[in-house]
Formats: C-alpha cells, sequence, structure tokens
C-alpha cells in the first residue's frame, strides 16, 4: 500500500525544505479544502483556473499549489499593489454565480488549493527568474546566477527587436505579447524581470548601463508602461517586450513541480500551465494549458 500524506504535512516539508526562515503571517495559506485531506497528487501553476482545476481531477491530483489565489483577490493587504490589493473576502464576493460555480466545483471534487507565493519568493534564488531565463535558453548566460536578484541582464548577438521577438515568442509559445519600439531598432543587451511591474522597481531594472530592452511580465498600464514609452522616446533605450503575467510566472510552477519531486515521493506531482489567455484577432484561438 503507498504511504500517505496529508495536504498539511506537504506544506511543513516546503516549509522544513525552503531554506530560508518562514515567513509569517503571509499570503501562503489554505484557500480551499482540508488541510487534514489525504494527497493523491500534486498540481503545480499559476493561477488555479477552472480549466486547470478540471485538468487536475481528470488526472486524480486533488492538491493544488498556485502562485495566485484562486478566487481571483488576495484577500490580504499587499506591498507594491498600486491602486489594488486592498481586503477583499469571498463574503464579499455574495452571491456571484462565478465565485458560486468554481466554489462548488472545488467541494464537489474534494480539491484542496494552498497558495505557494510570498516564501517562495523569499528564497535566496529567484525561481521564477531562473525558470524564466532558462525557458528563453538564457539561464547558462546569467551574470548573477546564484545570487539573489528579481531581474538578470544579457548581452546577446546583435539582432533587431523583431528578431528578438519571435526569438521569445517561439521560446516560450506565446499567443500574444505585446511590443513598444520599433522592430528594425538594433538590439544587444537585455534585461529580464518578471511579474507585477511598478515605477521603482523598473528603475532598479534600469540602474544597468547600456540596456536596449526590457522583457517584462506585467508593467502596470498606467504607471510602469508610459514611463517604458518615455523611456524609448528619450533614445535612453529601444523597447519593451511584454510577456504578461502568466507568460512571466508560468516557468516557475515547473520550477516549483521539480523542486517539489526532490522532497515528496508518495504522490505524482504534475505542472499544468494555466495558458496564455490572450490571442491576436486574426489568429486561432486554441485552449489553454498548453506550453
Amino acid at each position: 500500500m503507498a504511504a500517505q500524506v496529508t495536504a498539511q504535512q506537504i506544506v511543513e516539508r516546503i516549509q522544513k525544505n525552503l531554506g530560508v526562515p518562514w515567513k509569517a503571517p503571509s499570503t501562503d495559506i489554505f484557500y480551499a479544502g482540508k488541510p487534514e485531506m489525504q494527497v493523491t497528487g500534486i498540481v503545480t501553476t499559476w493561477t488555479p483556473s477552472l480549466e486547470v482545476l478540471q485538468r487536475a481531477v481528470a488526472g486524480k491530483k486533488n492538491l493544488i499549489i498556485a502562485r495566485e489565489s484562486p478566487y481571483w483577490a488576495h484577500e490580504a493587504q499587499e506591498a507594491q499593489s498600486s491602486g489594488a490589493g486592498r481586503p477583499f473576502s469571498r463574503e464579499q464576493m455574495g452571491g456571484d454565480p462565478t465565485y458560486q460555480f468554481k466554489r462548488d466545483y472545488i467541494a464537489k471534487n474534494n480539491l484542496v488549493i494552498w497558495r505557494f507565493f510570498d516564501n517562495w519568493n523569499a528564497r535566496k534564488v529567484d525561481g521564477q527568474l531562473h525558470a524564466l531565463c532558462a525557458a528563453l535558453g538564457w539561464d547558462k548566460l546569467r551574470k548573477n546566477a546564484g545570487e539573489p536578484a528579481h531581474h538578470e541582464y544579457f548581452t546577446l548577438p546583435e539582432t533587431s527587436l523583431g528578431q528578438l521577438v519571435a526569438t521569445v515568442q517561439g521560446r516560450l509559445k506565446l499567443r500574444a505579447p505585446r511590443i513598444l519600439g520599433d522592430a528594425g531598432a538594433p538590439v544587444r543587451k537585455v534585461a529580464v524581470t518578471h511579474g507585477f511591474l511598478l515605477v521603482p522597481e523598473l528603475t532598479k531594472v534600469l540602474e544597468e548601463p547600456g540596456v536596449d530592452v526590457v522583457v517584462a511580465g506585467e508593467p502596470v498600464e498606467w504607471e510602469a508602461l508610459p514611463y517604458f514609452e518615455d523611456w524609448i522616446t528619450a533614445g535612453k533605450g529601444k523597447g519593451m517586450i511584454i510577456l504578461g503575467s502568466e507568460g512571466s510566472e508560468e516557468p516557475g510552477s515547473g520550477e516549483v513541480a521539480t523542486w517539489l519531486k526532490t522532497f515528496v515521493p508518495e504522490v505524482p506531482i504534475e505542472w499544468i500551465p494555466a495558458g496564455e489567455p490572450f490571442w491576436v484577432a486574426g489568429a486561432k484561438k486554441t485552449t489553454g494549458g498548453a506550453r
């Protein structure tokens, strides 16, 4: 008979193997299900969308470890959330039919959802950045490999912005990255960052001289994005490639799965990408999750 392990025991192992002191309180909590539930399998993902949950159920896996909340709100005040992130509870969601459908689906299928964000970010090596750079094929070129940094710089063979976009889009299998800058501009030095991006974090990225292009996740459109536009117009840089939050963060969920396998042998562990949510007009829409 296979050894049994509960969701709470998995979390305790994560705390033990993290490599840094556990941060509490944090956003890393159970958002759904019972911690004492026996785990049949683990799915890691960027966000526990209904499609991801359906695929987890089909694969007989009931513990979902996600970077984001299943209910579209953090339910706690978070730093670095310009104009957003105000406390919002499931009670306030009230009778919203989408909330009710998802809540009932989770309960019916005995799913347990645990968010893993703050403490994963607190590790000495940024797992999100490491995984993104690896997916881009640039990880071995990292200047600060093994050091605590949430952005990285690469000096690549000279190319055009348009050609760099094609490379990034192909390697990350993205349908709809967004681009600032002239496609024909010659570029060489690239900065890579991920996730939510405000102006203070952006200025840290641009402290490195000579950056031509920034590959980013989710620059706030009323703050960081206009800054980028002015940066390009002022002749300080050449362009920006916006991956979207999923595009920049999802590889890190694969990194979580790989890491968990080193100390959770009892159950199968699978990374199920939520899938890029956007598509370009005129292009064929495919289902999410393919990566």
